[in-house]
């Protein structure tokens, strides 16, 4: 079964908009929409129904009001009768534009709600678009720490107790940017994974023997974002594992991947011991991932330069 999110839910979740006012606000939480696409119905008022989709947000522009007003009424509502049996979820207005009666009486017999706004078409399209895309994505949850370093969407993982959250804590007093602590909200938008957080934990992070800390309060708003893209994720793991396992990659020659709905996240494992400043090595991972797009790998570099070395190609 789809995904499906209320039409309440994405009137009134816009980040940067908000309607000027909603028309047959009753009928927001019945309606349903399961697609990110948003649709404009020209076509389909000038006759050509086939692409309109159930389920679905319809935008009413320049072109389609402007259309509908040089019809005659009882042909106005001839076709927006027929548009309405499609079983669209949501019709939006945009520019200010004031909603033929036509349009407003066939909305409310089919109930379907209609949000007004005064931004530009292209501008609604695309807030409405953002939104469904984020709400509509696969969804799963880690457990762990998600970090920003260096502009890097850096996941931290590992087993309970082993300092995830003091490793965060310290980066963002070096400056860097909490996203999520304990549990984290990992969609998948276009071609990445989007991590956020709850709103009961957003901004908090959670130290053993301390409490519950909130972060934007403590350090200032912009040590704290709301969501990132995923580029890495750090394993921690407690230094006598790493040392007794034989099969661990101490130079981290081949990358490893861990693929989250279809996506791969380069994994790199990192061992922890006392007096090991756990804050500084993350840096210097998300630094080296930063090289590693770039084209730069030393390890690899290096152990060419072995290699030719020992047979005698460098001198």
């Amino acid at each position: 079964m789809a995904k499906e999110v209320s039409a309440r839910s994405i009137v009134y979740g816009l980040p940067q908009i908000s309607p000027s006012s909603v028309l047959g606000e009753a009928f927001l939480d019945a309606a349903a929409v399961d697609s990110p696409r948003i649709q404009r119905p020209g076509l389909a008022l000038a006759g050509c129904m086939h692409h309109i989709r159930q389920k679905r947000v319809q935008i009413f522009g320049d072109t389609e009001i402007n259309y509908l007003s040089t019809l005659e009424e009882d042909k106005q509502a001839a076709i927006l009768s027929e548009l309405a049996k499609h079983n669209s979820s949501l019709y939006v207005v945009s520019k200010a534009l004031p909603p033929p009666r036509s349009l407003i009486k066939t909305a409310e017999t089919h109930k379907i709600p209609i949000a007004l706004f005064n931004e530009h078409t292209m501008q609604v399209y695309n807030e409405l678009t953002y939104c469904l895309e984020y709400i509509l994505a696969d969804e799963t949850t880690m457990q762990g720490v998600c970090v920003e370093v260096y502009g890097t969407g850096i996941i931290i993982v590992g087993k309970s107790g082993i300092g995830k959250s003091e490793c965060a804590l310290e980066l963002i007093k070096r400056g860097h940017r909490l996203i999520a602590d304990d549990m984290i909200s990992l969609r998948r938008k276009q071609h990445y994974i989007a991590a956020s957080c709850s709103e009961v934990l957003q901004n908090r992070i959670e130290l053993r023997g301390v409490g519950v800390l909130d972060i934007s309060k403590m350090f200032g708003i912009t040590s704290v974002r709301p969501r990132k893209k995923v580029d890495l994720i750090i394993k921690l793991i407690d230094y006598t594992e790493w040392n007794s396992d034989s099969t661990v990659d101490r130079l981290n020659t081949e990358e490893t991947q861990e693929v989250i709905f279809g996506v791969p996240i380069p994994v790199t494992r990192c061992p922890v011991s006392p007096g090991r400043n756990m804050s500084e090595i993350v840096e210097l991972v998300a630094k080296n991932h930063i090289l590693r797009i770039m084209g730069c790998n030393t390890t690899k570099e290096f152990l060419s330069e072995v290699d030719r070395a020992a047979y005698g190609e460098i001198t």
